[in-house]
This record gives C-alpha cells, structure tokens and sequence, in this order.
C-alpha cells in the first residue's frame, strides 16, 4: 500500500511541472488544434523508448493480451486518456494557461470516482456529494479568472473534455490491468496510439519551432514514459479511487509552476478557486479506499 501511495505521488509531482513546460512549447503556435495533436505524438514517439528502457533496466518482459478483448482493453486505455484526453489538455493549456487547464482537469478524480461507484460497485458517500459541489464551485472561480488573456470558451470546453477522457480513461486503465503489466500498458498503448496520431499530425511536423520539440520531448520522456508507469503501478496495487486521490497533488503545484516558469498571472480569485477545488477533491475521495 505505502509503495503503490508513493509511486502515485511521484507520479503526481511530475504531472504537476507539466503545464507549465507544455505552456512554454505550445503557447506560440498559431494553430492550437494541430500543435496539440503534433506535440502529444511526440511525446508518445519519446515516451515509448523511455518506459522501454526502464523495462530493461528491470529486466522485465513485456506482457501482451492474449485475447481479443484484453487488446480492445488496452488499445482503450491509450485512446481515450492520453488520445483524447491529454489532446483537449494541451489545447485548453494554450487557450486558457496551465493554472486553470490543470484545475478543471485534474475534476476528473471525481469521474473516476463516480464512474468507480457505477462500474466496480464502490461505495457512494456523503463525502463525494460534498467533495463535487466544493469542486464545481472551484472550477467556476477559477474558469472565470481572466487576466493573461480574453475568456475562451474552447479552453474551458476542452479541459471538461480532458476531464471526462481521463476519468473514463482510469477506469479504461483499471481493466487493462487485468490483461497485462503497468509497464507493459504503458508501452503497448502507446504503440496502438502512435500510428492514429501520426496520421493526424504528419503534416504538421514540418512547422515545428524549437520550443514546442523540446517541451514535447522533456513532456513525452517524464510525463508519459516515467511517471504514467508509476500511476499505472499504484492502480495496480491500490485501486482507482486512492491512486486518483493522491493525484489531486498535481493541480497545486500546476499552479506554482504555471506562474514560475510560464509566467501566468495569479489572482486571488485563481488561489482561492484552486484551494476550494483542491478540498472538494480531497474531501470527495475521503473513505473510498
């Protein structure tokens, strides 16, 4: 348990630098949609040599389904969370900062829990109910803060997106865990995802600028090829709802290094709406161990 906590937390803590370095690499490209989708198929490109090394510095093999359903298993937890999901997070980064794409993204602990009640039968408490109005009241403090730049819709729409990817997409990883190992996963979904994103991204690879390669590449190396195994690792062990608890780390120090390194602007209506998140998902996830 005490091992699964702490792979989850390191997990948490690089996940919480990566808005920030997202921001910096995407942040002057004049196509959102398109930048997004390049700079995640690089960072899968990086990441699958990164976990493959750390499977051999283990000496551990590489587990593949042998069923049909264990391959739709994996193939759904690399299309929905890192697919959809973190696309629609890099996107809301560039149009509305890291600070608040991290804040309403990182909602999707209590999908994960809600959709943890529906699906594995865990237990609905007064906690969770309590923990989803204090977080909805934080993602509207924070959504509505707006100084760096105007209010964009499509940046509050993709960060509910990636929200919704991700909480579906834990679940989506729970059960490929059935069928295989977390570093195994973490390869092999990311080897079904590539040639989807490579054909949508191939022709943007030619306007890339130095900033956006190298972000994606720091991003695609820790992100996905360290600290993806990690939380697949304390899901493995500990479950959906204490591993997506710990996760709930990351929106705090998102903030910290969204306004260190990307210097974003943060008001006192942007504190107070990622600390009123940040308790309703604290509280929301109280007792579902």
């Amino acid at each position: 348990m005490i091992i699964g906590i702490l792979a989850a937390l390191t997990a948490s803590l690089i996940w919480g630098i990566a808005p920030a370095i997202i921001r910096l690499g995407v942040r002057e490209e004049s196509s959102s949609t398109s930048s997004a989708i390049v700079f995640n198929t690089i960072r899968v490109i990086v990441a699958i040599p990164t976990t493959l090394a750390i499977m051999l510095a283990l000496r551990e093999p590489l587990v593949h389904p042998v069923s049909l359903i264990g391959w739709i298993a994996v193939f759904a937890a690399g299309t929905i969370g890192p697919g959809i999901g973190d696309v629609a997070y890099i996107y809301a980064i560039r149009e509305i900062g890291g600070g608040r794409a991290v804040t309403i993204g990182y909602t999707y602990i209590l999908i994960s829990q809600f959709l943890a009640v529906l699906l594995l039968g865990e237990e609905y408490t007064l906690n969770l109910m309590a923990g989803s109005l204090l977080a909805i009241t934080g993602i509207w403090l924070v959504a509505t803060e707006a100084k760096e730049k105007a209010y964009s819709v499509k940046g509050v729409v993709a960060s509910c997106i990636s929200a919704t990817a991700w909480g579906f997409g834990s679940i989506a990883n729970k059960w490929a865990l059935e069928y295989t190992t977390p570093l195994s996963l973490a390869v092999l979904r990311m080897t079904l995802l590539l040639p989807i994103l490579l054909a949508l991204s191939w022709k943007s690879f030619r306007s890339l600028n130095r900033k956006l390669v190298y972000s994606s590449i720091f991003t695609g190396a820790t992100s996905y090829g360290i600290a993806m195994p990690l939380f697949l690792y304390a899901l493995n062990i500990v479950g959906v709802s204490v591993t997506v608890l710990v996760t709930a780390l990351s929106p705090v120090l998102g903030r910290i290094t969204s306004r260190i390194l990307a210097s974003e602007e943060v008001t006192i209506k942007g504190i107070a709406g990622t600390l009123i998140t940040i308790v309703g998902l604290v509280i929301g996830t109280m007792g579902m161990g």
